[in-house]
């Protein structure tokens, strides 16, 4: 009863943060795109806007992944909470850093560190394209096939909630680019809202699905512990070995001594007897 209890105060807990992210996003979202679309008073503070820009893009990162991390918290099979406050921030952190790199891309394609030729170009980018990161995303899924389902999943997820949530931003201006295809129209306000704060509850179901650990990575494992086992009852008896052989060495060594200790006790009297 009182684990029944406990469980339920952990979910409150967890519902509650998420909520404080999902505000704190939504905030994000208006504060920074009403500012940005004061162009009227930023045409001359071009380097400021894209500064503000490339930030709102890292911290609409960092709370889409903290709500994707306490939702998979919350679908914890365990009922053992492993939930680590610096921890999830630093992964936040880390994954707002990663949706701000991604306009990396535009200093790439304009073959320059410059501002202007980084915001001149004649399209956008190859990292904007939402193709992109579907292939990123397959190639990451690829080289982490011997990885558990869903710590491969969580690799994924990662991707996608850094960059989709980054192209999102502009495709609210620009529409949804989908290479070779081309683009959507831009994309409603409200629905970009919608899809920004849907996006880590998405993504968090669909790591949800995959198994804890599938029947091969169950043998794997099964198959591993019985190596371990072995390797350490090959010690045990390798080491007994040993103790025998240093105790039979041992009994040996004393049984030299006794054998010796009568001749040594004599011959000090046959000195003094060729003496006289």
């Amino acid at each position: 009863m009182r684990d029944d209890h406990e469980e339920r105060a952990r979910q409150r807990r967890l519902t509650l943060l998420q909520r404080v992210f999902m505000v704190l996003l939504l905030l994000i979202c208006l504060a920074s795109d009403y500012f940005l679309f004061q162009h009227v008073y930023l045409l001359d503070y071009k380097l400021l806007r894209h500064l503000v820009d490339s930030t709102a893009h890292g911290s609409v990162a960092f709370c889409c992944w903290s709500i994707f991390l306490l939702q998979t918290e919350k679908y914890s099979e365990s009922g053992v909470s492993t939930f680590s406050s610096l921890g999830m921030l630093k992964k936040c952190f880390f994954n707002g850093i990663t949706a701000s790199l991604l306009d990396v891309d535009h200093f790439i394609a304009a073959g320059a560190l410059t501002l202007a030729g980084a915001t001149h170009l004649n399209g956008r980018p190859f990292g904007h394209a939402v193709t992109f990161i579907i292939v990123v995303a397959l190639l990451v899924s690829r080289c982490s096939r011997r990885v558990q389902a869903r710590k491969r999943r969580y690799r994924v997820c990662f991707i996608v909630v850094a960059w989709f949530s980054h192209q999102l931003r502009d495709g609210m201006r620009l529409g949804l680019w989908f290479w070779p295809l081309g683009s959507t129209p831009p994309v409603n306000y409200f629905l970009y809202v919608a899809m920004e704060e849907g996006l880590p509850f998405v993504m968090a179901k669909w790591w949800r699905k995959a198994p804890a650990m599938t029947e091969m990575e169950k043998l794997e494992l099964a198959l591993q512990k019985a190596d371990e086992e072995s390797e350490e009852e090959s010690g045990d008896e390798a080491n007994s070995s040993d103790e025998e052989e240093g105790a039979r060495l041992l009994m040996s060594a004393d049984a030299k001594g006794l054998s010796s200790s009568p001749a040594e006790a004599t011959s000090p009297r046959r000195k003094l007897s060729d003496v006289v």
